[in-house]
């Protein structure tokens, strides 16, 4: 007899009130105090920080991310009403990466390209990269198509405009890697931002149910197809891959909560 998984009831952990954070949130909204302000900001910065690094893209400087990041979240703050009773980062976060995202729209592109194309950009990365995962090759454009629920056509437009994203300069010493003179003399230690992103999934699966904990095991350690964890628990594939992407976006909230 197959497994029962009761995906729907497991309970949520939510993180402590640090009171004297809160009250300086109310000081703020009341008396637009600079202090508060610098306080929040000194707070939050980490934060904001982190998501400029989870957007970051080949061509474009951090220090650029960084300063919008900075930027939506002094707005986020000047916005945040602490009588409605809700986490900031919470409230944050869509602001923070909405501003990022029209960063991208605006300035990321060296071509201008529709605004469908913006928009599809990720989740068709996103298809691809599970895709590969599940079928242990690079998907066709039809396979994406059919994952996300569009056009052939419109995955093609996709990825033809990644391909000319940031065109190769004419400085560059390797046209297949876009490296310029001055980007190899020394950069920083790509090692510091892997530990701390596995400290971050460390920390964020433990927060996760059991239930979502042997999902993401079952489908990225043990690399099993969903196909075949939908035969191990009982269920159908399309199941397996709506419960699939759901543990997905549960792991991003925890990791950007932290």
């Amino acid at each position: 007899m197959p497994a029962s998984y009761n995906w729907l009831t497991a309970s949520r952990v939510l993180p402590a009130v640090d009171e004297d954070l809160w009250l300086q949130h109310v000081r703020y909204t009341r008396h637009r105090d600079p202090a508060a302000l610098e306080h929040l900001v000194a707070y939050y910065r980490p934060h904001a920080e982190s998501q400029a690094r989870r957007h970051f893209r080949h061509g474009e400087p951090i220090e650029d991310l960084t300063q919008v990041a900075l930027e939506a979240l002094l707005l986020a703050l000047q916005r945040f009403d602490p009588t409605r009773r809700r986490p900031f980062l919470a409230f944050a976060k869509p602001t923070i990466s909405g501003m990022i995202r029209r960063h991208f729209r605006d300035t990321g592109w060296s071509i201008r390209v529709p605004r469908r194309v913006h928009e599809l950009a990720g989740p068709v990365r996103e298809a691809r990269e599970l895709l590969s995962q599940d079928f242990g090759r690079e998907p066709s454009s039809a396979e994406v198509a059919d994952f996300i629920g569009i056009e052939e056509s419109e995955v093609l437009d996709v990825m033809s405009a990644e391909e000319v994203r940031m065109p190769n300069s004419l400085d560059a010493i390797d046209p297949t890697a876009k490296l310029q003179t001055e980007q190899v003399v020394g950069k920083p230690d790509a090692g510091f931002a892997t530990i701390e992103n596995r400290t971050a999934l460390r920390q964020s699966l433990e927060l996760m149910p059991a239930e979502d904990r042997d999902l993401l095991r079952r489908y990225f350690l043990e690399e099993s197809t969903q196909s075949e964890i939908a035969e191990q628990i009982g269920c159908s594939q399309m199941q397996v891959s709506r419960l699939l992407a759901r543990a997905i976006r549960r792991l991003r909230r925890h990791i950007v909560g932290l």
